[in-house]
């Protein structure tokens, strides 16, 4: 699978849109030697590869087919962050897991967001959903773009954007990692590892995989 249909794969599970700094990552594939030297430094935390993986297996639990973390979401998710994003998001995505692990104590009696309930767990994702859904909107209604430039800045004249919500971030690597897998994409998907001739139009049965793109 080559980076632009894996960005095609992951637009149509978000439902055509995907943030920026995941598109650039996707298309780009790498930093600049500036950029990549500032941001070699980032990793998770033991604790945090802990929750990352978690926060991705609920996202994608195991059922019948493998779930993100038989797929190695969570590694893929740091490696992503670090090789591809800036270190502002990186910031960004960090402080995102702060938040959730302060909401969850606050939430639940103290408890960190591994020692919760699986159901206290998803309470919380789906509330953070939600604010990461509201920053976007906020976002992208701040943004303005330079008539000569070309360029997006916000209301205040800059011309960094602000960053991709912390959850959408994790939720788009959640799944550009798992159905670009090995395992998602020969057991959660209809995978056919030598195509035949293009066909435009083929009939879905009820119940079927969609095609991996091979």
């Amino acid at each position: 699978m080559n980076r632009r249909d894996a960005v095609q794969r992951v637009a149509f599970l978000m439902g055509g849109a995907l943030s920026a700094p995941t598109m650039i990552a996707m298309l780009e594939g790498c930093k600049s030697n500036t950029a990549t030297e500032a941001a070699t430094s980032f990793g998770f935390s033991t604790d945090y590869k802990s929750l990352v993986s978690e926060i991705a297996e609920i996202i994608i639990p195991k059922t019948s087919t493998p779930g993100a973390k038989d797929a190695g979401v969570g590694p893929f998710i740091e490696m992503m962050l670090k090789d591809c994003y800036s270190a502002a998001q990186q910031e960004h995505v960090i402080k995102g897991l702060d938040a959730l692990e302060e909401a969850s104590k606050k939430a639940n009696g103290g408890k960190k967001f591994l020692e919760s309930t699986p159901a206290q767990q998803t309470a919380l994702l789906k509330s953070f959903e939600a604010m990461s859904n509201e920053e976007a909107k906020k976002n992208e209604e701040a943004k303005i773009v330079d008539a000569e430039t070309g360029l997006t800045k916000d209301t205040k004249g800059k011309k960094e954007a602000p960053p991709t919500p912390f959850f959408k971030i994790i939720k788009e690597l959640t799944l550009l990692g798992y159905f670009t897998s090995e395992v998602g994409a020969t057991q959660s998907l209809a995978y056919l590892a030598v195509p035949g001739k293009y066909e435009g139009c083929v009939k879905m049965t009820p119940g079927q995989k969609a095609w991996a793109l091979s």
